[in-house]
């Protein structure tokens, strides 16, 4: 009795020892396991922590950047406004294009009254607005010589600052939005201060007052004529500055004017009228057929005689704009859908 008591509790230990090995040794693998995965996420960690620390170093390399960058801007927009406090006249600051928008095709009252004198204003009617732009055109033309280019002075001075020539570097920053890193350019440094200087321009009412000049001024006064009239009649088309070259041929550089009516349809003023005359009257045609009008008209008045036109930019006012183009599809493009 007393040997089978002893042998079940020999038993029970060896039972009571095996399940405890068990459990430990299970719980040393889920041990294991944890640091296991501690020690990949502890390297995760560590790999974006050093991460975030070379981009907060180059963000605060930029922001070093641009805190220096604005104080040099500081300083030399307060000298640039000492300096243009010592002008004795009024003046007024604004961009390139602003100012070409505002100079270019303004018209003066010389220029108003002179349209006033050919139109006699309009009566109304479209039979008098098409004759009206022919002879608009055609007393410009009367009295236009073409010769060297009518540009000046400014009256008064005009003055062209450049400040800075800015340098931009770029940043990478998080995007919680895009939820990936995104790069952005940041003014980095302002090289130099400023320079003023006194510059050449060229306009409609210099042109006009010359009644002389190449074909930029021929053409620039005309728009800016057709502008003045518009304004008078109340009622305006869409009109453009039109620079041309031909194909194979001269001319190597010219400008022209074009007045839309609706679609493709179009008038257009060279040295000549291209497009037809009806009783006196502008008529519109498609601008395919414009196009080779105006071929012909360049194959008879040129020595080298072109093959073709290309229709490689514009400029226009109200508000200003210019453009490029390197095929006549992509003028024919704008004509269409953004000329205004």
């Amino acid at each position: 009795m007393k040997t089978l008591i002893l042998a079940l509790l020999v038993a029970l230990l060896v039972a009571s020892n095996l399940y405890t090995y068990m459990y430990f040794n299970n719980l040393n693998g889920y041990l294991r396991f944890t640091l296991q995965q501690i020690s990949t996420l502890k390297n995760h960690v560590f790999a974006e922590y050093n991460v975030l620390r070379y981009y907060a170093g180059e963000l605060y390399s930029s922001y070093t950047s641009v805190v220096e960058a604005n104080e040099r801007l500081r300083e030399v927009l307060n000298s640039l406004y000492e300096d243009l406090g010592k002008i004795p006249y009024n003046y007024t600051l604004m961009n390139y294009f602003e100012f070409m928008g505002k100079f270019t095709f303004a018209y003066t009252d010389e220029m108003r009254d002179f349209v006033l004198n050919v139109t006699g204003g309009w009566d109304g009617t479209d039979e008098d607005f098409r004759s009206d732009l022919y002879e608009i055109y055609r007393a410009w033309r009367s009295i236009f010589k073409p010769v060297t280019p009518a540009s000046g002075e400014f009256p008064g001075g005009f003055l062209f600052i450049n400040i800075g020539g800015f340098n931009y570097g770029k940043v990478e920053v998080y995007s919680f939005e895009e939820m990936k890193w995104v790069a952005l350019d940041y003014l980095r440094e302002v090289p130099f201060g400023y320079e003023i200087t006194q510059v050449q321009v060229s306009g409609a009412s210099m042109s006009f007052s010359a009644k002389g000049g190449m074909c930029w001024d021929f053409a620039v006064v005309l728009v800016s004529l057709l502008y003045a009239y518009y304004d008078i009649a109340g009622k305006s088309l869409p009109t453009a500055y039109i620079s041309i070259q031909g194909i194979g041929g001269d001319p190597e550089s010219h400008a022209a004017v074009l007045i839309k009516l609706e679609g493709d349809r179009v008038a257009i003023m060279d040295w000549e009228m291209i497009t037809p005359l009806t009783d006196g009257m502008v008529e519109f045609v498609p601008f395919e057929t414009a196009r080779k009008l105006h071929v012909e008209y360049w194959q008879q008045a040129s020595f080298k005689k072109p093959s073709d036109i290309l229709y490689k930019g514009f400029m226009k006012g109200r508000p200003y704009e210019a453009g490029h183009f390197y095929s006549n599809e992509g003028f024919y493009e704008w004509l269409v859908n953004q000329l205004k």
